[in-house]
């Protein structure tokens, strides 16, 4: 199904926006309008924003700044979350997309979670023939980017 990935973006944006607020989230989207309408299942990529989002809140500490953008990148275009929390390791950062891996360090034992969220997200992107990026840095955030290929 062919779909306007801004919307998708926009869609989850607005459901989440002001249960964010009201939990002291700074939530923004910033958009990029020159994205085409590309192949992309709705229903399934706004599951993976919302797996991202869900764990941008969970691992948030006092900073708590969540965006969603969108934008091309070559051949793809992309929508990421970025958030303003503890971080991932690099030694973590490769496993963090296999099913039931949980990062063991820090203070995040209390967090909960069953470590499939990131495994969903990469087999919703892997179905779109699809790739992801992880930027992360341990005490400054994470910046997870989901690429759609513009052609698919």
């Amino acid at each position: 199904m062919e779909s306007y990935l801004n919307d998708v973006a926009e869609n989850v944006y607005r459901s989440y926006k002001f249960h964010l607020e009201q939990k002291g989230f700074t939530f923004s989207i910033i958009k990029d309008e020159t994205i085409p309408i590309i192949k992309i299942d709705e229903e399934a990529v706004s599951e993976a924003i919302v797996n991202l989002v869900d764990n941008a809140v969970k691992y948030s500490d006092s900073n708590k700044e969540i965006t969603i953008r969108t934008g091309l990148e070559g051949a793809f275009a992309f929508v990421e979350v970025e958030d303003k929390g503890i971080g991932i390791l690099e030694k973590d950062q490769k496993k963090v997309f296999e099913k039931f891996f949980r990062v063991s360090s820090g203070n995040i034992h209390s967090v909960k979670g069953s470590g499939l969220g990131l495994s969903i997200v990469k087999h919703i992107v892997d179905a779109h023939n699809g790739k992801i990026e992880l930027n992360s840095e341990i005490g400054k955030g994470s910046k997870f980017r989901l690429l759609f290929p513009l052609n698919s």
